[in-house]
């Protein structure tokens, strides 16, 4: 059930809103700026990825580890513990924690039945659900944060979704709160997570916009969800960088999360950094009239060098990415040797 403040939306409501200031050269997207740093290889990956992956190297695999370091110590100064999950669960987890893993539809990959019902896990959340399954807390509100690979088998075919922006899988830093089982506790753990993904999109320079979501954009755990969207000028529109929901007692009733007197607690996650698009928003709204990358303050120490400006190497000192035009390329390369 949707919470009373957004159950009579019939759309979603802009709650906040930055806009982007252009800057008064060309725009270039990320995939130009990628190639001009020598930083990304998105295609002709088929023949041993499949669509929708990715190669990150130089500069741009520098920033992902960046981001991640750097959204980790923002928590762990919030409070946040931080714990390492698995990226594969069982599939009832999965299901408990309010995600289809059945059909046609499901955006989830299932293992092979011969290594038992598991699949691989869409987001920390449901690890972090698995993790505290069967629990009694007696110390609320609780907070935990923690880095995975998410997997999921996304099938949009928008123009948008090009690149880095819809991948099969990327690294996300998650934010997770159990509270008491009373919609007051919840609702403030939810502002609380909001505004700690504010400051961090303010810290780094963004424009943004944030949606109060109506009835019909929410899924089955959640009872209010924010989605936190970034301009993207290459690409001209807005894009979702990042979300938190309510999702009062929907998975702690299924995952029998109680506290010390028992009763269901309430769950509430939100996207600290959701590291791929997060670097298709820095890139795009921070680049320079050479395609090279201002990099906001707070990131520097955690990029090799402490650098003000991201920018690609020479191409002669750039990794040489070979194209390989299917799966038994290096087989009949040395067939051609002998």
């Amino acid at each position: 059930m949707s919470h009373p403040k957004v159950a009579n939306l019939s759309e979603p409501a802009i709650v906040f809103q930055r806009d982007f200031v252009p800057p008064d050269h060309k725009i270039r997207s990320f995939e130009e700026i990628a190639r001009i740093l020598g930083g990304a290889k998105f295609n002709n990956l088929k023949p041993f990825t499949g669509e929708r992956s990715y190669y990150l190297t130089g500069v741009l695999a520098e920033l992902e580890q960046a981001l991640i370091q750097w959204a980790v110590s923002q928590l762990e100064e919030k409070g946040f513990q931080l714990i390492s999950v698995p990226d594969i669960l069982h599939s009832d987890i999965i299901r408990r924690c309010g995600m289809n893993v059945d059909g046609e539809r499901t955006q989830v990959y299932r293992l092979d039945p011969r290594f038992g019902d598991a699949a691989l896990s869409g987001t920390a959340e449901m690890a972090i659900g698995g993790f505290l399954m069967g629990k009694q807390l007696t110390d609320l509100p609780l907070k935990i944060c923690a880095v995975s690979r998410c997997y999921r088998a996304e099938a949009a075919q928008n123009v948008q979704d090009k690149g880095l922006y819809r991948v099969h899988q990327f690294y996300k830093v998650e934010m997770f709160m159990v509270t008491e089982g009373k919609t007051e506790a919840s609702q403030e753990a939810l502002h609380e997570i909001l505004a700690i993904e504010q400051q961090m999109f303010d810290s780094l320079g963004l424009a943004y916009k944030v949606l109060d979501m109506s009835p019909d954009e929410l899924g089955d755990p959640a009872a209010r969800k924010y989605d936190v969207e970034a301009w993207m000028p290459g690409r001209n529109f807005w894009g979702e960088i990042s979300s938190c929901s309510d999702c009062t007692d929907f998975q702690a009733r299924r995952l029998n999360i109680t506290d010390s007197n028992g009763r269901f607690c309430h769950t509430v996650n939100g996207t600290a950094c959701a590291v791929p698009r997060m670097i298709l928003a820095l890139c795009e709204q921070h680049q320079t009239l050479n395609g090279s990358v201002a990099v906001p303050a707070p990131l520097r120490k955690f990029l090799r060098g402490n650098p003000d400006v991201l920018a690609g190497k020479p191409k002669k000192q750039r990794a040489t990415l070979m194209y390989v035009n299917s799966a038994n390329y290096f087989d009949n390369q040395n067939v051609a040797r002998e």
